[in-house]
């Protein structure tokens, strides 16, 4: 596959294909917080969630497109409390015949510029402990584990520990 995916900030118009994306993408592994069409938030829902992402000071989603289709998302979502505001929760999926192209590093490359200008000093974020490749490019682009979430995940029957990984910038 050729690179010609393009990456921008996800406005609300995109709800449409957000929610498509993320029913597809639901299915596809097991490393995601829902699974395949388990996303059902109405399309408003979505709309507003976008709008204020996009209004935020210290959140952002991102997208990467080809050919209209969301191919990846990447989102930093900020807290509001005032002690906690310098941190930010990570998370991203790509789908899964784009894995391993290199998108998932530049989008995370992308989310740490933003957070620097966010004045974000730490990204924090949980990894369900089988997703080899998410540890590994998480480990690549300079997060460290700092701990176990037992039982974060029920998949498939079962519970599966999450990794819990903050990187400060």
């Amino acid at each position: 596959m050729n690179n010609t995916y393009i990456i921008r900030e996800a406005v609300s118009d995109d709800a449409e294909k957000m929610i498509l994306y993320l029913n597809q993408v639901g299915g596809e592994s097991d490393n995601l917080l829902h699974g395949e069409n388990e996303f059902i938030v109405p399309i408003e829902g979505v709309k507003r969630k976008l709008a204020m992402s996009k209004e935020s000071e210290n959140s952002i989603v991102l997208i990467a497109l080809e050919n209209e289709q969301i191919i990846a998302r990447a989102e930093l979502e900020g807290y509001y409390a005032a002690r906690i505001r310098h941190r930010a929760k990570f998370s991203i999926s790509v789908r899964k015949e784009y894995w391993n192209q290199g998108i998932g590093t530049e989008m995370l490359k992308r989310i740490v510029e933003q957070a620097k200008k966010m004045k974000i000093s730490i990204i924090e974020l949980e990894v369900i402990s089988d997703n080899v490749r998410g540890i590994n490019l998480y480990h690549k682009m300079g997060f460290v584990d700092i701990g176990i979430y037992k039982n974060y995940f029920y998949v498939n029957g079962m519970f599966k520990d999450a990794v819990v990984m903050q990187k400060m910038l």
